[in-house]
């Protein structure tokens, strides 16, 4: 640990612009956006299942996307790129205070997701690891923490502002802040010369063909359980008063945990980033989701209060290692020079699953398959995932040019 905090202290600079960077990512991340359900359904006329559709819409939309529009920051600099998604999602924002039909509401949604837990979640994370490579675990577990730390706050903020304000004026002033947010992250960037990766091709240029990243057999290896955690987390999360009513549980009892399964990713980002350097990120993938494997065993076969903070405390350690982990594990696998490849194709399927897994789960919920069954399957599904990364190797040549 003493290791760690020498290096944030030594790289501050990098990291503090990073960890902005990922709470700024809040403003198009579903814990946030589901904090106005409620007025979105009211204003608009919208059932649950009506404005469920249009947020998975524009989530797939913008997770289409990102596979193209992530791997632009390879030809700008890291600047230049943060100013461009700052903009985007700053528009995603304005879009949504001023939304008068149910189709502008979702291209706001889309807008947000793209500009939000897309190219903001892309960029801290890719310019974080390109710029640490033999360091991604500790310099990615401590930037995340500009996003747990955003979790922590947020919420409790963006409610009373939007009581004070209603919600429309509050979205604007999210744009404000996301721009001040912005502004103080870019001081911390330092202005040393950065050269783009790669340069757009001029007419008449001959085309370089790139191997397609799916070559390396690696990657469908891995993709499993990397995209295990953000499905089953947002899934159980978004349906977390269904849980509570089918396991009878008091909702507030469920809610006043959620402060342990912050602090439990906070720990956890500070702990595993070394973890992950130390060990590899290729021989922690099978592991890392057992904590929240456990978690699920408890919810499918207990209905006892204490599963609340045990399921939420093992989600938030496998979480905290799933944020960083994946990134670290890109680096290992391809290089720091086709990061941004991967990155954006992985980044679209991470955005479609925690999308699609509310759908899925509340569809499975109308057919009558209990979220207590859902918590079997999901425990089934973590430890076939597991086994198959077990066949990753990693001498396969890393460049794919």
């Amino acid at each position: 640990m003493r290791q760690l905090f020498r290096f944030m202290f030594q790289h501050g600079r990098h990291l503090i612009f990073g960890a902005i960077l990922m709470a700024m990512s809040s403003f198009g991340q579903t814990y946030f956006i589901s904090l106005y359900g409620q007025e979105f359904r009211q204003t608009f006329g919208l059932t649950d299942g009506g404005l469920g559709g249009l947020y998975a819409i524009g989530t797939v939309m913008s997770a289409v996307t990102l596979t193209w529009a992530g791997r632009l920051i390879d030809y700008t600099t890291t600047r230049r790129f943060t100013l461009a998604v700052t903009l985007l999602l700053t528009i995603a924002c304005l879009l949504i205070s001023g939304a008068q039909a149910a189709w502008m509401l979702c291209i706001g949604f889309y807008f947000l997701r793209l500009g939000g837990q897309g190219l903001m979640v892309h960029t801290a994370l890719t310019a974080t690891a390109r710029q640490f490579p033999l360091d991604a675990g500790k310099a990615l577990g401590a930037i995340a923490l500009g996003l747990s730390l955003a979790q922590a706050v947020f919420p409790t903020v963006a409610v009373q502002i939007s009581n004070m304000t209603g919600w429309r004026i509050a979205w604007s002033l999210n744009a404000a802040i996301l721009i001040a947010g912005i502004a103080i992250a870019l001081m911390f960037l330092p202005r040393g010369r950065e050269s783009p990766l790669r340069k757009f091709r001029k007419r008449g240029e001959a085309v370089i063909k790139e191997a397609s990243i799916w070559k390396n057999s690696n990657l469908p290896l891995a993709l499993p359980v990397v995209l295990a955690s953000p499905f089953i987390t947002t899934g159980f999360f978004f349906h977390q008063a269904r849980l509570a009513e089918e396991k009878g549980w008091a909702l507030s009892w469920v809610a006043v945990w959620f402060i342990a399964y912050a602090l439990t990713q906070a720990i956890s980002l500070l702990s595993f980033g070394p973890v992950i350097d130390r060990l590899t990120p290729r021989r922690l993938l099978p592991w890392f989701l057992m904590p929240q494997a456990v978690g699920m065993s408890a919810l499918w076969l207990s209905n006892g209060q204490w599963v609340t903070p045990f399921y939420l405390i093992m989600t938030g350690i496998s979480s905290a290692i799933a944020s960083t982990l994946a990134t670290a594990l890109w680096v290992q696998l391809f290089g720091p020079a086709q990061l941004a490849r991967v990155r954006s194709a992985v980044e679209a399927g991470t955005v479609i699953a925690s999308g699609a897994s509310p759908v899925i789960m509340g569809v499975l919920i109308d057919h009558q398959v209990t979220l207590r069954l859902q918590a079997m399957l999901c425990l089934i599904y973590i430890v076939s995932a597991s086994l198959l990364a077990t066949r990753i190797k990693t001498d396969e040549p890393h460049t794919l040019l």
